[in-house]
């Protein structure tokens, strides 16, 4: 069900975007909507990853992250243009 939901909030996005922005900024929104849905939709996946190394050797990511927090994060990205305009409504 939550993909469901992300999927078509992400519709409506994609949607507003080629209306009111064009073609450059429906690629952008495109983009962006990639990494939200991926971070949903893929949580457990990307928050057992651990690398990616500094050119000193030491690596960035030295621990598991909870999946429930990255899909978590992953929700506020995705939502957070309409929380945005809530705020400036009130």
């Amino acid at each position: 069900m939550p993909k469901k939901i992300s999927l078509i909030i992400a519709a409506i996005y994609l949607l507003c975007a080629l209306i009111f922005g064009g073609l450059v900024w429906f690629l952008i929104t495109l983009v962006l909507l990639f990494v939200a849905l991926a971070m949903i939709w893929f949580g457990e996946e990307m928050g057992d990853y651990i690398g990616g190394f500094h050119r000193i050797g030491k690596p960035y990511i030295t621990k598991r992250s909870p999946g429930g927090l990255v899909s978590l994060f992953g929700w506020i990205f995705l939502l957070l243009p309409i929380i945005v305009v809530l705020l400036k409504l009130f």
